[in-house]
């Protein structure tokens, strides 16, 4: 395990703060408390893996402790979103504008669609048909064999984040203004506002819509009839999954782009303070909180059975000439202690972590083009917290969440490439 030479917080012991469980972790009322994930995973059809969000690969075969390319394939863009892996075929997007579908074994592309913009969301594939958001404001389906359209939906807002097919709907979190994507929406005149949508999966007619104050770039989970999902304005909702009313709200002190995730009944997720939380599912209790001391947390957590993992992007400043560098936690998922920390030398940890059951793949990638001391791409890490291998990537590196799917681990790279590792 690296211990963390090039941070500030070095003798500080886990920040994790307990609120009161009472007996209890929280639960899904009808839904076990239990993980979600209870048998070998097969496929990868969304962004975390399902509509739980937790990004746990249960029993699916690492990667060889020796990586090498199976395959790569070029892509117009830097691919910042993350794939999907459903029946032998990878979909991906990229800021060039357009979606893939690539063999899975080979490589090949079967098929390509063009949308009018950045494509920066993972997409989600169900019943034959793949759902993928845009930043030219529209929702797009698309059949998954052929590539053609199935229908379209202007929703009146940039879409970075992914939609999640809950049953017969898309449930999908809409608007982006921050420094990432202020110039496009700028250029776009959309307003300053965010929505969370339910369409029908078959015809993209609106089911609900709720209207957010601010920008909303989580991806939505679903558990037990209630979609949680986080925004700009500093809250994770609740919302009824068939009518779009609030069940409840949690504040924070800062964004939440991180995606919650849901198992034993309680709501995990990351904010814009470095924070973790922990939220009882649901009441919108706090079960606990821990404190990476991280400048923020824009990722997603995974959670396996034991634990919670999450990569931070650490404060450096004119002011300071010390570099810190980017981490990964992995904190107790009952109670918010700090099981360990890897530094890695890259200065900020995007991706969203995937777990299998030893090991934990997550890319990292240079805040600018002009970072040029980063080491950056996909690390693998023991769930020990020991680095098993380090895979390097040209360009930023990898802000793309990774898909593992029988021993290879597919993840897009900003050097306009998708990635095959076995």
């Amino acid at each position: 395990m690296r211990t963390p030479s090039r941070r500030r917080f070095l003798a500080g012991a886990s920040a994790a703060s307990l609120a009161a469980l009472g007996g209890c972790l929280g639960g899904l009322t009808t839904e076990p408390r239990r993980h979600p994930v209870s048998g070998t995973v097969t496929s990868w059809p969304s962004f975390r893996g399902d509509r739980y969000n937790t990004g746990f690969a249960r029993g699916v075969a690492p990667t060889s402790t020796d990586p090498s390319v199976r395959w790569s394939a070029d892509v117009s863009g830097p691919v910042w979103g993350s794939p999907v892996v459903v029946d032998g075929t990878v979909y991906i997007g990229s800021a060039g504008g357009s979606v893939y579908a690539f063999d899975a074994e080979t490589g090949d592309r079967q098929w390509s669609f063009a949308t009018d913009h950045r494509v920066e969301g993972s997409p989600a594939v169900a019943d034959g048909t793949v759902y993928v958001g845009s930043y030219d404001r529209h929702l797009y389906a698309i059949d998954a064999e052929s590539g053609e359209s199935r229908w379209d939906r202007d929703l009146g807002g940039l879409i970075r984040g992914s939609p999640t097919v809950q049953s017969d709907s898309v449930l999908l979190g809409v608007g982006c203004h921050n420094l990432a994507c202020a110039w496009y929406a700028d250029e776009a005149d959309v307003s300053e506002n965010g929505w969370v949508y339910s369409l029908d999966a078959e015809t993209g007619e609106t089911n609900w819509e709720y209207a957010v104050g601010d920008e909303v770039v989580s991806t939505p989970a679903v558990a037990d009839g209630t979609a949680y999902v986080g925004a700009s304005d500093e809250r994770l909702y609740a919302l009824d999954a068939d009518a779009g009313t609030v069940e409840w709200t949690y504040e924070v002190s800062d964004l939440v782009w991180s995606s919650p995730a849901v198992a034993f009944g309680t709501v995990f997720f990351g904010d814009w303070d470095g924070l973790v939380h922990a939220v009882d599912a649901d009441s919108g209790d706090a079960e606990w909180t821990a404190d990476t001391h991280g400048n923020y947390i824009s990722g997603s957590v995974a959670v396996d059975e034991e634990a919670v993992y999450v990569g931070d992007t650490p404060l450096n400043t004119m002011d300071d000439p010390t570099t810190y560098y980017g981490e990964v936690f992995r904190f107790d998922r009952t109670d918010g202690t700090e099981d360990w920390r890897f530094e890695t030398d890259a200065l900020e940890v995007g991706s969203s972590p995937v777990v299998a059951d030893e090991t934990l793949y997550v890319g990292t990638h240079s805040q600018t083009e002009d970072d040029e001391d980063d080491d950056v791409g996909v690390y693998a890490i023991s769930t020990d917290g020991d680095e098993e291998w380090f895979f390097p990537v040209d360009g930023r590196g990898v802000g793309s969440s990774p898909a593992l799917v029988d021993g290879t681990l597919y993840f897009g790279g900003t050097d306009g490439r998708v990635y095959a590792v076995e």
